[in-house]
């Protein structure tokens, strides 16, 4: 059955299974299932997790998998001083470009989307949306890839709230990004472990450490 119709105990347990699926396939594998919906995720009768249609893909390239790391841990601690380098790795802005003049409206967007309780709190389709309008002021583009991971969020979020209102994404999210933080040898993911638990000024910072590591 589809999981977005299952009424069964699990689906909570399943959605976060498909977090961690499509987390894997985008920041892992870099090659990403590109036709989520929620005829395409359905429960096994056995209770398990199934994924169809594979008929579609996109890849990612490294550069922008650690750039999404990076972006995640700058957002966490908000702070926006090298995000105009991490749009540049996800392939937003090109490489010649000064970002100097697009920080500002980047750092509105996420701002604004962290304003109503953290990153528990965002609204990936209106992260989108947002995104989108800076492209009519400045050198700045969605990269194709980008649209279909909000739709694979969106798809997995829709389903779990149907029975947890309180689901985020976010939340799930966290634990298997914290694991390639301590995992992956990449230069760029080690710095942004530095910067998770250190910050800008050098000040270790023991409850990020705990989350990091919990």
């Amino acid at each position: 059955e589809k999981l977005s119709q299952s009424s069964a105990s699990d689906v909570g347990a399943l959605v976060n299974l498909g977090v961690t699926v499509y987390l894997e396939m985008l920041l892992s594998s870099g090659f990403f299932h590109a036709d989520p919906h929620p005829g395409n995720m359905l429960r096994s009768p056995e209770g398990e997790l199934v994924i169809l249609d594979f008929g579609l893909m996109t890849s990612v390239s490294p550069t922008a998998r650690d750039g999404m790391v990076a972006a995640i841990v700058h957002l966490l601690r908000r702070d926006y001083s090298m995000i105009g380098d991490d749009f540049k790795d996800l392939e937003f802005i090109p490489p010649e470009v000064d970002t100097a003049p697009i920080v500002p409206a980047l750092k509105r967007v996420f701002d604004a989307a962290l304003s109503g309780g953290g990153a528990k709190s965002i609204n990936f389709q209106e992260v989108s949306a947002d995104l989108a309008e800076i492209t009519f002021d400045y050198d700045f583009r969605l990269p194709p890839y980008f649209a279909l991971i909000i739709r694979a969020i969106a798809v997995l979020e829709g389903i779990a709230l149907v029975g947890n209102p309180s689901f985020a994404i976010i939340d799930e999210a966290f634990p298997w990004i914290a694991r390639r933080l301590l995992t992956d040898g990449s230069e760029k993911t080690r710095e942004a472990l530095k910067f998770l638990v250190y910050g800008k000024n050098g000040e270790f910072d023991g409850d990020r450490m705990v989350d990091v590591l919990e």
